[in-house]
């Protein structure tokens, strides 16, 4: 089974998406909805479009059957965003690592649910959602991020406050200290190096990593 997910959200992307080209092919690339026509964009083939399919043409549709893609249609009134579908999905295929193209910018509200929604599934699968130069990943226990010595990187409790959090490799350093919810304390630190150490001993940090 497939150890790792691809999705592409019928979102909005960025002018530009550097981080892209650097996945790898071993990927179950999910297509979500409209979302298929954007990974063909960027050059991956969907192995399977998930949604209610109403905002893909008919003829794309048609010409992904053609070529034997895997189609799972869902009621447009129903409780599950399609973002979420594409995670169960991913995670029947056994993925334990998923990365999603096109869930930030646009409407406020479907921001908030998709920044918010990967926090159901971090008992399950590792998420990170991308968005041009940005990559949003969510930490509950202990991190390492991979960048270059000048990259932005912000810590923001998510859930409640966070407490006991750790930090080396960043230029404005954490020794076991409590992040409260809602302070921006945490924007705007730095990589020192080509990596930084992040743990937590309670709560959830909302990581957001901007790669220069």
């Amino acid at each position: 089974m497939c150890k790792r997910a691809l999705i592409f959200l019928n979102g909005e992307y960025a002018k530009t998406e550097p981080l892209v080209p650097q996945v790898q092919d071993n990927f179950l690339v999910i297509g979500v909805d409209g979302g298929a026509r954007h990974s063909v964009d960027f050059g991956f083939n969907p192995q399977l479009i998930i949604g209610d399919m109403d905002s893909i043409p008919q003829s794309d549709i048609d010409r992904f059957e053609s070529e034997k893609v895997q189609i799972l249609k869902f009621p447009q009134q129903k409780n599950e965003t399609d973002f979420e579908l594409a995670l169960d999905q991913a995670i029947q295929y056994e993925c334990r690592e998923t990365l999603v193209f096109g869930a930030l910018g646009g409407r406020s509200d479907h921001l908030i649910a998709n920044l918010l929604l990967p926090l159901q599934y971090m008992d399950k699968v590792e998420i990170s959602l991308f968005h041009g130069s940005e990559e949003i990943t969510y930490i509950h226990n202990r991190s390492t991020i991979h960048g270059a010595p000048g990259d932005i990187l912000s810590l923001i409790p998510i859930f409640n406050d966070a407490t006991g959090v750790t930090t080396t490799g960043l230029l404005y350093p954490l020794d076991f200290e409590t992040m409260l919810l809602g302070s921006p304390r945490g924007v705007s630190n730095e990589l020192r190096s080509n990596k930084a150490n992040v743990s937590v001993a309670s709560g959830v940090l909302l990581c957001v990593h901007t790669h220069l």
